[in-house]
């Protein structure tokens, strides 16, 4: 005799069908009633083990992204939490990594990823700062302008003629024989002269609008993830009263104490990691010397200033603007004296991520 083989989950509801034929045939009305109740604490829990078993094999496509990590770091998180069946693929050289997988696999796969990413790395930073400003200038063409075209004007023409039929009356037009060119446009005359060509009427310019670069400042640290780094800006800055004002514009400081007679500037800047980019936060710092010797300088942050700046792997530089910051902002605390009203100031940032050692265990 052959055994049949049962699948996992409809085992118990198997069993449950065999007991509810068998207690149709039996007499005794209390036996009959257990069995009953047997039938119905045993279908159901069947059916939901069956769900829940399908629920744990089936299989999911989710991309996730492997921020600045290593290739043999993403190999070895792959081997130690996906499953057999799974299948993985990097869609770019920079990811995301595209995984095939249950959910619970996935979710594994995710967390040591994020561990990954948190352990010892270098982060170098690259901060400039620019100046610039919108200019439309106005020059004489480098080369002859076209200040008139040549047409064909007819000059000679054969005479109309009236052609009688039997079909009636054909007119034939007059019909040019020569012609001669004609030059016409803004210009009658071009003249060279040392700056460039002129017409004899109005001048021919061109007008170009363009960014003029007016100052610029970088700056190059190495960071860690998670701790923050000072760069300074200006040692001494060239105006502490203007600059005091600037913090209290700000709401940095109380309209209270005495006045600074000397202060510096710096940023202060912390890299993080978030999802699979690095976040880059600056916060503009003003500092005062000490209050009396012996004591650490004075630190004013300027938190309304601050940015944030998302770096992603295999992506160009970061470029935005400083929120709250006008041209006396970039004249006090970044020293471009050049800046107007009509200067913006972009705020660039390139990083890298560079991990240390092996990946986690």
């Amino acid at each position: 005799m052959r055994s049949a083989v049962v699948p996992k989950g409809a085992q118990s509801e198997f069993a449950g069908r065999a007991v509810a034929a068998y207690a149709a045939r039996v007499k005794s009305p209390l036996l009959r009633a257990g069995l009953v109740l047997f039938v119905l604490a045993v279908g159901p829990a069947g059916a939901r083990a069956q769900q829940a078993d399908a629920k744990s094999t089936q299989q999911f496509i989710e991309e996730v992204p492997i921020g600045f990590l290593p290739i043999e770091w993403v190999n070895a998180a792959v081997r130690k939490t996906l499953s057999p069946q799974s299948r993985a693929a990097l869609t770019s050289p920079t990811g995301p990594l595209r995984i095939t997988d249950t959910a619970e696999r996935l979710e594994l796969l995710k967390k040591t990823l994020l561990t990954f990413q948190r352990a010892p790395a270098l982060v170098p930073i690259e901060l400039s700062f620019a100046a610039r400003a919108q200019r439309t200038v106005q020059r004489l063409p480098a080369e002859q302008p076209v200040s008139d075209r040549a047409i064909p004007v007819p000059d000679r023409y054969d005479p109309p003629r009236i052609i009688a039929g039997a079909g009636g009356v054909t007119v034939v037009p007059a019909h040019p024989r020569s012609f001669t060119t004609r030059r016409v446009g803004p210009g009658a005359t071009v003249n060279l002269n040392p700056t460039g060509y002129t017409t004899g009427e109005a001048e021919v310019r061109l007008s170009e609008t363009g960014t003029v670069t007016l100052g610029a400042r970088s700056f190059v640290i190495s960071g860690v993830i998670g701790k923050p780094s000072t760069i300074p800006v200006l040692r001494q800055v060239p105006d502490p009263a203007a600059l005091r004002e600037l913090a209290l514009q700000r709401g940095a400081i109380p309209n209270t104490g005495p006045a600074w007679t000397a202060a510096a500037t710096e940023l202060l800047v912390t890299p993080e990691i978030s999802g699979g980019a690095l976040v880059v936060n600056v916060v503009p710092q003003i500092v005062l010397p000490p209050p009396a010797a012996g004591q650490p300088p004075r630190r004013i942050p300027l938190p309304a200033c601050a940015a944030a700046v998302l770096a992603a792997r295999g992506a160009p530089p970061s470029t935005g603007l400083l929120p709250k910051t006008d041209p006396e902002f970039y004249r006090t605390f970044l020293g471009l004296a050049q800046a107007t009203d009509e200067t913006f100031t972009s705020l660039t940032v390139k990083a890298d991520v560079q991990y240390l050692g092996n990946p986690p265990p």
